[in-house]
């Protein structure tokens, strides 16, 4: 996790340059295309499912897949500079940068709420709240504790503070957040006793079980939280200039992803398998088999990033909606995909 998670989309350039371009496409020469996306986590796991069940070769495509960490800006840089075609990164980092100017293109939403809070072993019973209470009640019992996170702006940052808020918290005031970069660094910072509570990605989280240092509190994956699954908390993004160029290539890879949420919804136990034996193999098996049979809610069932999420994220961004205001939906969110 300490290092930057890269995935190479590595397609053979056969018959490329006698076409006079990139937009020919043919089964005996897939093209080469660079996808970033961050490191493995439920977050993540459309992409590392489209690598681990093959759906990139069903579309001409060939996915190389260093890993790396989980610093969503990063990724998004790497786009915008040209060094990668295509990224799967965190959505408010994603309209963060089209709001400073960023010359991106949504081209399709690859996860629903995933946002896990796992409390230390000793949390339950000093708050005198269950996890089985009702969940605003598992909410306001975060008052007065110490919540690790991922770093200030980030998507599950603004996630939780938005649903702090909604059931009544300040979570300026009401809770300690501590922002950090390093997901084992969330971990370790449970197991030691310095957050009472730790919140991120599914997939993160819970490896805090593994270590019986606490236990999930609430999951957005599992659907605790009601309408969370509005919430997308990943986008696949390119810019415009790929689309234009060669927009075969874009629906290529989009139909790949979507051929990896159909096997994640309608053929979950067999994907979860491979994802574990390809990605997770250090995730704690009968930990893995309670996170991926939880996530009954992690997933969307189609690539659409709905007006209704666009305004859900530019309403919980630090600066408020009103700086989203030179924004328009439709202008950075490529057709098919809307809704």
């Amino acid at each position: 996790m300490r290092h930057h998670l890269k995935i190479a989309v590595c397609l053979l350039a056969a018959g490329v340059m006698s076409t006079g371009g990139v937009g020919a496409q043919t089964a005996t020469s897939p093209k080469p295309i660079k996808v970033m996306t961050a490191a493995p986590s439920l977050t993540t796991a459309v992409p590392l499912t489209v690598i681990a069940r093959h759906f990139d070769k069903a579309h001409g495509l060939v996915i190389e897949n260093p890993q790396a960490g989980t610093n969503s800006a990063l990724i998004i840089d790497a786009v915008l500079s040209g060094n990668a075609d295509f990224a799967v990164a965190g959505t408010l980092t994603v309209l963060q940068a089209i709001r400073a100017g960023g010359d991106l293109t949504i081209i399709g939403g690859v996860a629903n709420n995933q946002l896990v809070t796992v409390v230390g072993n000793d949390v339950p019973k000093k708050i005198g709240v269950t996890s089985d209470a009702p969940i605003g009640e598992r909410i306001k019992a975060l008052k007065g504790l110490t919540i690790g996170t991922n770093p200030a702006g980030a998507t599950y940052t603004q996630m939780l503070r938005a649903y702090l808020k909604e059931y009544g918290l300040d979570p300026d005031n009401d809770v300690k957040l501590v922002g950090i970069a390093d997901a084992s660094a969330l971990i370790t910072g449970l197991e030691q006793g310095r957050f009472d509570a730790i919140a991120t990605a599914s997939g993160v989280a819970e490896q805090a079980l593994s270590l019986n240092a606490g236990s999930v509190w609430f999951s957005g994956a599992r659907g605790d939280i009601p309408g969370s699954e509005k919430s997308i908390v990943a986008l696949a993004v390119t810019r415009p200039d790929v689309i234009e160029k060669d927009p075969a290539t874009v629906e290529a890879f989009r139909a790949s992803l979507a051929d990896g949420l159909k096997a994640i919804n309608e053929d979950h136990v067999e994907t979860g398998r491979v994802l574990k034996e390809q990605f997770f193999q250090k995730f704690d098996p009968s930990l893995w088999e309670i996170v991926w049979n939880g996530a009954t809610a992690a997933f969307p069932t189609s690539l659409t990033f709905s007006r209704d999420a666009f305004t859900f994220w530019i309403s919980n961004d630090p600066k408020g909606a009103e700086s989203y205001q030179d924004i328009d939906y439709e202008k950075i969110t490529y057709g098919p995909s809307q809704g």
